[in-house]
């Protein structure tokens, strides 16, 4: 049993986390080549402590299970505080159930918008493409409205298993530049490079 969201007394500098990003694809193939997923572990916004990896299909509606797989089976899980995301889609539509992974792994999970979705043509986009059209959009709103926790520049916040005050403050201290937390930025620069290598 996932234990209940309580208040973290204090958000240290050097807090372990794990931030996921994919590994970018060529959207208008129809090759069914799998998509690679990585987790940057830090510690904070200090230091790289590790980095993990795992691939998903395109739109893989097993999202939040191979996620759950990929931190619970590293040798880092125990040491991680909190799953940092940047939306709550993957490797195209594959949509993560945040409520879900926080219940897989017990460990919070923060996701992290620069704007907020534009859920009515989300969800238009669903109906359109996927036969469990209805089982994905329940997931994404499973995750609640964004919430809006910084102006200038805009920042929105949706998480599980952390109170949306304790999600900011370790937020803050895992961003070096900007908005996004360090260990999604090192993510992206890892899925975008390996992208561009492979396609060059």
């Amino acid at each position: 049993m996932f234990e209940s969201i309580r208040q973290w007394r204090s958000i240290k500098s050097k807090t372990p986390i794990i931030g996921i990003d994919d590994g970018g694809f060529d959207r208008f193939s129809t090759n069914n080549e799998k998509i690679p997923v990585f987790g940057v572990v830090m510690k904070g916004a200090a230091y790289v402590d590790g980095i993990i990896q795992n691939e998903l299909e395109r739109d893989d509606p097993q999202a939040t299970n191979v996620l759950s797989d990929m931190i619970l089976d590293s040798s880092h899980k125990d040491q991680i505080r909190a799953i940092l995301l940047q939306g709550i889609t993957i490797a195209g539509f594959g949509v993560i159930d945040i409520h879900l992974l926080w219940k897989m792994t017990q460990i919070p999970v923060i996701v992290v918008l620069r704007r907020f979705p534009n859920f009515e043509k989300i969800h238009s986009a669903l109906e359109k493409v996927f036969s469990d059209s209805q089982v994905r959009w329940d997931s994404m709103k499973r995750a609640g409205e964004p919430q809006e926790v910084q102006i200038k520049p805009r920042l929105y916040l949706q998480m599980a298993g952390i109170t949306l005050t304790n999600a900011y403050q370790l937020i803050k201290k895992c961003t070096a530049v900007g908005t996004i937390p360090e260990a999604i930025r090192i993510a992206h620069f890892i899925g975008a490079s390996r992208y561009r290598f492979l396609t060059e």
